[in-house]
């Protein structure tokens, strides 16, 4: 079998970037285990324009938002499905100093799109808190295990994907082509997540990956349908159940084992925003994986030119991975430049590769 690409990895970096080649009527086979735990599936899924603990703006956000939309949006009118809900996210301003840090930025030019100018009640019977959020506009939450799953049962009826773990040892690599057990590609994108650390192509690139923690939550009658932002994300989920998360630990992470430590401190913050009784129905761990400088990983090997990566998406890839995808489609058929802050190649010089 003859293809453009070969994609390792089916989360939310492979996903996006294989759907970026079905738009341009490019092939690829996608080879990818299927796991129920990786990061991308247990994810959040929220996409938030602004970084909350400082009130500031990502690298490129206005661009990851208005391609965000464009990008969801094909994706709702190719499988007929609605992925996303744009419900906002209302952060809780605790202390008079954040609650006019607030109101200060939410004034400025850059900020307006994203930050109401004015402070919010909510008037809920399960809430311990009812005044001071502020709403965050172009907010929301991706169905994100729907999505991954949709396109999944897509790949396996189009035969577009091959379910089993990638042994590096059986890749192929030629000056003009890319083998696999019997399929052949001009080009391969690595879109693995935290497994990016066995990759012995860019064993060059050192990532910072964190654990983070999540709870599931069965919360009868709460019937509370706004994203709220505590230090902790709460996000309903439909049918009286919450999501509650997630933790941040970059020293536990060779594994993605549960945490009684983090499980309590989510529970400490649940406390503090509803009152009433929930019970905890679901636990889950996955390691992110990010990088030292919080940029993400794009572009071409070094050595080998038909050899790509997207990776190091952290926290935000249900932003980063539509835009990032697109730029990648961009670089490798229109030639265009990378940014230097998300090129791959601004390791070579801290490492070379091998």
């Amino acid at each position: 079998m003859k293809v453009d690409f070969l994609i390792i990895g089916q989360g939310i970096a492979g996903t996006c970037f294989a759907f970026e080649l079905l738009k341009k009527k490019k092939t690829f086979i996608i080879i990818d285990k299927f796991h129920k735990k990786t990061s991308s599936r247990i994810a959040l899924g929220i996409y938030n324009p602004l970084i909350l603990k400082w009130f500031t703006k990502p690298w490129h956000i206005d661009k990851q938002i208005e391609y965000f939309y464009i990008f969801y949006n094909e994706l709702n009118q190719f499988f007929k499905q609605d992925f996303y809900c744009d419900l906002g996210i209302y952060k809780y301003l605790q202390s008079a100093s954040e609650q006019n840090n607030w109101l200060i930025k939410s004034v400025s030019s850059d900020k307006l799109k994203y930050m109401s100018p004015d402070l919010y009640s909510i008037d809920h019977h399960g809430l311990i808190n009812s005044q001071f959020y502020g709403l965050v506009k172009h907010a929301g939450r991706l169905k994100i295990n729907l999505l991954l799953e949709t396109f999944r049962r897509y790949l396996h009826e189009k035969n577009l994907i091959v379910d089993t773990q990638l042994n590096y040892q059986d890749v192929i690599i030629e000056s003009d082509s890319i083998s696999f057990q019997d399929i052949h590609a001009n080009n391969i994108v690595f879109c693995e997540g935290a497994s990016l650390k066995n990759n012995p192509y860019f064993n060059y690139i050192k990532l910072n990956p964190t654990k983070g923690e999540l709870l599931i939550i069965y919360c009868k009658s709460l019937d509370l349908d706004k994203i709220i932002h505590s230090k902790f994300l709460f996000i309903p989920l439909g049918n009286d159940y919450y999501s509650v998360g997630s933790t941040y630990n970059w020293s536990d992470v060779n594994n993605d084992f549960k945490t009684e430590e983090a499980r309590q401190k989510i529970k400490i913050m649940l406390d503090k925003t509803i009152k009433m009784k929930y019970k905890i129905v679901d636990h889950y761990a996955a390691i992110r994986p990010s990088t030292f400088d919080r940029r993400a990983l794009v572009g071409r090997h070094p050595v080998y030119h038909n050899m790509y990566i997207l990776n190091g998406l952290g926290t935000r890839g249900v932003l980063l991975a539509p835009y990032l995808s697109n730029l990648l489609v961009k670089h490798i058929y229109l030639d265009k430049m990378l940014d230097l802050e998300i090129n791959v190649n601004r390791f070579i010089n801290k490492k070379s590769p091998q």
